[in-house]
């Protein structure tokens, strides 16, 4: 009875003749105990008679696919649903949905998603590969600091009380640095926690009882921070020609090399941002992203919605071009990739999760209409569908 009658809204849906009633129930239904969805900008389509001609060929040409087996409403689920014409529409993909729409090429393994790998770099020099310590415990002992790893792979220094009572001892600095595909935590002396996304470095003192600042160094990469209070010891972030200094507040940072702009988002607290080659400041709130680039500092407002980060598992995209969704990936899975037609600047808006295996997140993007992807060895192509 249910399926007659989800049959009947999509129909109706499809000849523009729902009602908004029964527009919710159909959306309703498509929500119902399905995950990960993908939201895809306006420019999916210049006008709504576009649109509804594009989302009408692909529900259209799946459902005749489907029929056959009598298993068209579990394609219906994946299929695109009008939310707001002026903002855009969803995608959502079942679990079920999500093994039938693995594109891997013959012969072509699947990729599986990044995880917990990073090197760390004491002062001495010493590198140690954090994914080869099987087992939890002390790493090393460093001026009366001890570095341990714990069982869910997290880095944690632990300050003596002896190096607590020498406030003015020697000060070391360790490195710690994420491959392509790696992502790690660390916990800092004073109790902040730091994530790592792929393809980062973070450099920090292992004693900030021996400073009078908090001052630690992201080189290049993204980090998000939940920054212990300490009003005497303010917390101060360098990562390129930013500065950022704050007191005990939750924000994130990308200044990766290969991206024109630094982007800091601030979910709790607030932050003073500097640029240190022109010397502008802004004080950065909650809810507000700042975006330095060789025209100087924007900040715009955050929609409640578009405040999730990559380090709750997911790929975030603000309205993002697709060569900046693709570098994301590329940093993620290790792959290579190429531009074959003009797609670049397509854009997205939405949320997938990072641990899928590559083929099924091509499979989500490829589901827009907007891109289309080929693999080829460690390759992975970029085309228009």
């Amino acid at each position: 009875m249910e399926n007659k009658r989800i049959e009947y809204l999509a129909y109706k849906w499809l000849n523009n003749t729902i009602s908004p009633e029964e527009g919710l129930e159909l959306n309703q239904w498509y929500r119902h105990g399905l995950d990960n969805p993908v939201f895809i900008g306006a420019n999916y389509a210049t006008t709504e008679e576009e649109l509804r001609d594009r989302m009408y060929q692909v529900i259209e040409k799946n459902i005749n696919r489907k029929r056959r087996s009598g298993h068209w409403l579990r394609m219906v689920a994946a299929a695109f649903v009008v939310l707001n014409i002026g903002v855009g529409i969803y995608v959502y993909s079942t679990k079920e949905q999500d093994q039938e729409l693995v594109i891997t090429n013959s012969g072509t393994a699947d990729i599986a998603p990044g995880g917990n790998q990073a090197t760390l770099i004491l002062s001495d020099g010493r590198r140690v590969q954090l994914s080869d310590v099987a087992d939890s415990g002390r790493l090393a002992l460093q001026e009366g600091v001890v570095i341990s790893k714990t069982t869910d792979g997290q880095l944690v220094y632990h300050v003596s009380s002896s190096a607590k009572a020498d406030p003015k001892g020697v000060i070391a600095y360790n490195t710690i640095e994420t491959p392509q595909g790696g992502q790690y935590q660390v916990v800092l002396p004073d109790g902040t926690r730091v994530w790592l996304n792929a393809a980062s470095s973070f450099r920090y003192p292992t004693n900030f009882s021996a400073t009078g600042r908090r001052t630690v160094q992201l080189s290049y990469g993204e980090a998000y921070f939940e920054v212990s209070p300490d009003k005497e010891h303010p917390f101060v972030l360098s990562s390129g020609r930013q500065q950022l200094e704050v007191l005990g507040t939750h924000f994130n940072v990308s200044a990766y090399t290969e991206d024109a702009t630094v982007k800091t988002t601030l979910l709790e607290g607030k932050v003073k941002l500097t640029d240190r080659l022109s010397k502008e400041e802004v004080m950065l709130r909650a809810g507000q992203q700042a975006q330095l680039s060789g025209t100087g500092i924007q900040v715009k407002n955050l929609d409640e919605g578009n405040q999730q980060l990559w380090k709750d598992g997911k790929f975030i995209f603000n309205n993002e071009p697709m060569v900046s969704v693709m570098q994301q990936i590329s940093r993620w899975y290790k792959v290579n990739v190429v531009f074959q037609d003009s797609v670049q600047d397509v854009r997205l808006n939405g949320s997938v999760s990072r641990f899928e295996h590559l083929s099924t997140l091509l499979s989500k993007l490829e589901q827009t209409g907007l891109v289309s992807f080929k693999r080829e060895g460690n390759n992975l192509v970029v085309m228009k569908p």
